[in-house]
C-alpha cells in the first residue's frame, strides 16, 4: 500500500469512528475538505489532520501545536514520542470532551 492509499484508509476509518462518537451524543463535528480532516468542538477548538505526501507523513495540528506521524511498525507513530495516531487522538479527544474516549 502506498502513502496515499494508507492515508485515505486511515482517514476513512477515523471518519467512521468519529461518526460513532457523535451518534453516542458527543459534542463534536468533523468535515473533510479534499485530503484534510478537521475535527471541531463547540468551544471553537479544532484538530486538523493533513497529509504531507512529499515527506510521507501525517501532520496533526491540535491545541496550538503540531505533531508529525510516520508509518512505522504497521501504525502511524509520532516521530518524537512513538505514540500511535490512535493513542494520540484518544488522549486529545478525551481531554477536549472531558470523558474517556476509545477509538
Amino acid at each position: 500500500m502506498n502513502f496515499t492509499q494508507r492515508y485515505d484508509t486511515t482517514v476513512r476509518d477515523l471518519e467512521q469512528k468519529l461518526a460513532s462518537l457523535i451518534d453516542t451524543g458527543q459534542e463534536l463535528d468533523f468535515t473533510r475538505s479534499g485530503d484534510v480532516l478537521s475535527i471541531e468542538f463547540d468551544d471553537g477548538k479544532k484538530i486538523v489532520i493533513t497529509p504531507q505526501s512529499p515527506l510521507e507523513q501525517l501532520w496533526i495540528s491540535a491545541n496550538y501545536a503540531g505533531h508529525r506521524f510516520d508509518w512505522k511498525s504497521e501504525a502511524w507513530r509520532n516521530e518524537k514520542t512513538g505514540e500511535t495516531l490512535e493513542e494520540f487522538l484518544e488522549r486529545a479527544l478525551s481531554e477536549q470532551l472531558g470523558i474517556p474516549v476509545a477509538l
